[in-house]
């Protein structure tokens, strides 16, 4: 519409406007026209949509473990990761069905823990050292959840089980740790032990793990550590290189949530052996894989045969090989017990723990014991197992 019309139309409009005694008159085509263009459009101007807001997410509840010491303790040995290698009749079959947890089944074991709310814990954090002794550690994991500690013993690879189904010995690649596997001569990297398996569930449930713990790592060293031979010959050839890949395999555990512990140098029974026999072994596991690994505050009792079966603190600190393990710098002090869910005596000198296996043995006669940790223990034993388990 021509711009000289407006005030001929507004005039136009006030004239014809209905009053007392008036005459309505039809609106004329420029009427209507000029209403379609001042009237207020019958939707609201286009604006930009409100920014989308996420809907704040609720933090969960924390909550004190109000009793660490009543932290239950599990174990493994190497994991088999091919049952077909490993029970082959060739003479080590009944050791492996007793001591020895499938790949299968720790997955399963992993995936009952997390579905019945446990929540791996460090050796160090149920209970913490200080200048009055030692205290219950400060524990904190969302409301509902359990803390559990993990360990496995003898990670060192040995030679009798080479080709036998299970992983030859860690390395580092890319930052982690993962295992070493060698089948009908080629080699393999991947996840073929507990280490890098654990590792895996643990970065697809991050709330599986507190504070970013994993499991204690324990460690003879008759024949080297974590696979490496020369680790425990300082006159082979190889022995400053596969000390610096040991040590490099320890520092990436360290830095991925693992404790390390002494397993003893010669696998020894503490309950037998003699002061001398303890105290040569463990002179001999500083020397040779301590100072390779980073020592350890940690003794892990092979056969889970402790220094003494006597429960009470003052009988404990008083025996010359307690002494004699404390001087070494050993805190922390795990047998093997299987009567209770978890057993911890606190002292203001020393932790003793007692650990319970999940092997061969105990899932195939003892399934039941195990419902506090998984709600169908009787569901993890792996078919490729030979049955009857033997027994011990």
């Amino acid at each position: 519409m021509k711009r000289h019309l407006l005030p001929l139309l507004l005039t136009v409009l006030l004239l014809g406007s209905s009053g007392c005694g008036m005459q309505t008159e039809l609106p004329t085509a420029e009427e209507e026209t000029f209403a379609v263009l001042t009237d207020p459009p019958t939707e609201p101007p286009a604006t930009e949509p409100p920014p989308i807001t996420e809907e704040p997410t609720t933090e969960p509840v924390l909550v004190r473990v109000e009793d660490p010491a009543e932290t239950p303790h599990i174990f493994f040995h190497s994991l088999i990761y091919d049952p077909d290698l490993a029970f082959d009749n060739d003479g080590e079959d009944d050791g492996y069905n007793i001591y020895m947890t499938t790949v299968q089944e720790f997955r399963t074991i992993l995936d009952q823990l997390y579905e019945n709310d446990y929540v791996l814990v460090r050796q160090h954090d149920i209970a913490t050292e200080t200048e009055d002794g030692f205290v219950p550690g400060d524990i904190y994991l969302p409301e509902g959840k359990k803390p559990v500690i993990i360990s496995q013993d003898d990670v060192n690879y040995y030679n009798y089980m080479t080709g036998d189904g299970f992983a030859t010995r860690l390395v580092v690649r890319n930052g982690k740790v993962v295992c070493e596997y060698t089948d009908k001569g080629k080699t393999m990297t991947g996840a073929y032990d507990l280490v890098p398996i654990l590792d895996e569930f643990v970065e697809a449930h991050p709330d599986f793990s507190y504070n970013g713990a994993k499991a204690v790592i324990a460690v003879t060293g008759y024949e080297g550590v974590f696979g490496y031979r020369a680790v425990d010959n300082p006159d082979s050839p190889d022995f400053e290189k596969e000390c610096k890949e040991a040590s490099a395999v320890a520092d990436a555990l360290r830095n991925s949530g693992y404790e390390i512990a002494s397993h003893s140098y010669g696998h020894i029974n503490f309950t037998k052996s003699s002061y001398s026999t303890i105290e040569y072994d463990t002179n001999r596991w500083e020397e040779r894989i301590g100072s390779v690994v980073g020592g350890s505050d940690i003794l892990i009792y092979p056969y889970g045969a402790d220094i003494t079966s006597n429960i009470y603190h003052d009988a404990y600190e008083d025996t010359e090989k307690f002494r004699l393990l404390y001087n070494h710098g050993f805190r922390y002090f795990l047998n093997v017990d299987n009567t209770q869910d978890a057993w911890v005596q606190l002292n203001t000198r020393y932790v003793r723990q007692a650990r319970r296996n999940l092997d061969g043995f105990r899932l195939y006669y003892y399934p039941e014991k195990m419902k506090d940790l998984m709600r169908h223990p009787e569901a993890v034993l792996d078919d490729h197992r030979p049955q009857p388990v033997p027994k011990i």
